[in-house]
């Protein structure tokens, strides 16, 4: 027979078995529940997807857990969905720290979407690489081939280049400031540096030099010294930023090409070398009248003229840089028949009119005017600015801006000028000029309404008016041909 003490220690086994069975059951339970979370975190990438996405979704997904004996990382993929939901494309992403951060910009030439970049949360501090994730506009999916690039300065893109501060390489340098332009090559998937921008200062002396270098034109820009406001910005800055970003190359697949013109019948010819195009047009071995280089020393527009027969022809050339890094040219012709005469109307380049003479300040209600000035009082930067509706909403809206850039000796390097297409029309809405050392405009780009024309001023020797003017207007011959005018002014100084 068993005794009260017996039962009494019988009953109190079975209770603490219970209390641990228990425990077992309410660990395991919450591990389970652990392991599911870690197994599987789900964030949500606020990724821009254009109208054509609408409703869809990228979710950045992490699957299993970081080993602590050998460090490999928990697996890390995006999930992109539909606005049903239905899975669309999935892929790995190929950083791996705990925290990253996402931005949107345009790496690659299309129209509405933005390319992808993840990095490690401090890749600003550290200088830690991300990975640009490609969207594809035509398939609608994120190319999964991603490529490395460096932390870039914030609202930097113009044309798919961008800027990046602090170059590797030259970070530990003292008394050095460096940050470089670069872009991607789309084919290749690599990133290419296009130019670079290098301060130095000398201890000794508390000189500062400039150079800017084009590294795939291996030619300098820009090499002098330069001084600083209290401020600590350069002085003349606007003069070599512009030196800085202005004519970026691209990359092209395919070799020179041929010269190509439309013909008077608009049919369009080619010819393999120069010395063909000049034969068929009537100046076989004969010496360029006149030809235009860039910065580079390239040949930009080369033109043969006969001025006693009225005629002439010539080639414009348009450069860019393979997948090697070999610089190759693409070439138009042109040809005209006849010369127009006329008398040269001085251009004022500081006109506060249009291009068309219209009095902007009559044009809207609520009308202002922005200036600034460079150190020496020159004219840095105008602008007229009025009322408009734009949406059925009265808004302020820029009526017409130049910009001026000078050269450190204070002469005029370049002008920008726009006016508003709405009111004045959107032939001629912008012209980009060059000035030489004179302060003579001897090249303008503008802006036309179907499309692009080069003018070309042609001064004899040290004359401030222009012997020949050359308009090369380009989609106004007919089948992307050149419609071309060539002027001689009478009268020249």
């Amino acid at each position: 027979m068993q005794t009260n003490a017996f039962i009494r220690m019988k009953y109190f086994f079975f209770f603490i078995a219970g209390v641990f069975i228990g425990a077992l059951l309410l660990w395991g339970i919450s591990a389970r529940r652990d392991r599911a979370d870690v197994e599987q975190t789900e964030t949500a990438v606020d990724y821009p997807f254009s109208r054509k996405e609408k409703g869809w979704l990228l979710i950045l997904r992490e699957s299993g857990e970081e080993d602590a004996q050998d460090g490999t990382p928990a697996e890390r993929k995006f999930c992109m969905y539909d606005e049903s939901g239905q899975l669309l494309q999935e892929f790995s992403c190929g950083i791996v720290t705990e925290e990253v951060v996402f931005r949107f910009d345009t790496f690659f030439d299309h129209y509405y979407n933005k390319d992808m970049v993840v990095y490690p949360a401090d890749a600003q501090e550290t200088g830690a690489d991300g990975l640009c994730y490609q969207w594809d506009s035509g398939k609608q999916r994120f190319v999964e081939e991603a490529v490395a690039i460096p932390w870039y300065h914030e609202g930097s893109l113009r044309d798919e280049a961008f800027l990046v501060c602090g170059v590797e390489g030259d970070r530990a340098e003292e008394n050095v400031e460096t940050k470089a332009i670069y872009r991607i090559n789309e084919r290749t998937r690599e990133l290419v540096e296009l130019r670079r921008w290098t301060v130095r200062g000398d201890a000794e002396t508390g000189e500062e030099s400039l150079c800017i270098r084009d590294c795939l034109e291996e030619q300098d820009i820009y090499t002098g010294n330069v001084t600083r406001y209290d401020t600590g910005e350069l002085k003349n800055e606007k003069y070599y930023q512009y030196l800085f970003w202005e004519g970026l190359k691209k990359f092209w697949n395919d070799g020179d090409s041929p010269i190509w013109i439309y013909n008077e019948y608009l049919e369009l010819e080619e010819y393999e070398d120069k010395e063909a195009f000049l034969a068929v047009y009537g100046f076989a071995a004969a010496e360029p009248f006149y030809e235009y280089y860039d910065r580079f020393h390239n040949l930009t527009m080369e033109l043969y003229f006969d001025p006693q027969a009225g005629r002439g022809c010539g080639i414009r050339y348009y450069y860019g840089f393979n997948d090697k890094l070999e610089k190759r040219a693409t070439r138009d012709g042109f040809a005209f028949e006849e010369v127009e005469t006329g008398i040269w109307e001085p251009q004022d380049g500081f006109s506060k009119r249009t291009v068309f003479g219209d009095d902007v300040s009559k044009s809207a209600s609520g009308y202002r005017e922005i200036y600034e000035y460079t150190d020496d009082g020159g004219l840095s930067f105008f602008e007229a600015r009025g009322m408009d509706l734009v949406d059925r909403a009265p808004m302020e809206v820029s009526l017409l801006s130049m910009d001026y850039i000078y050269r450190d000796d204070g002469t005029l390097y370049h002008r920008e000028y726009q006016h508003y297409s709405k009111f004045f029309g959107s032939a001629s809405q912008t012209k980009s000029g060059d000035y030489d050392e004179r302060g003579r405009l001897i090249y303008q780009e503008s802006y036309i309404t179907h499309g692009a024309a080069d003018a070309y001023y042609l001064y004899e020797g040290d004359h401030m008016e222009p012997q020949y003017h050359l308009i090369l207007d380009w989609g106004g011959g007919g089948g992307g041909g050149a419609y071309v005018r060539m002027i001689a002014y009478d009268g020249a100084d």
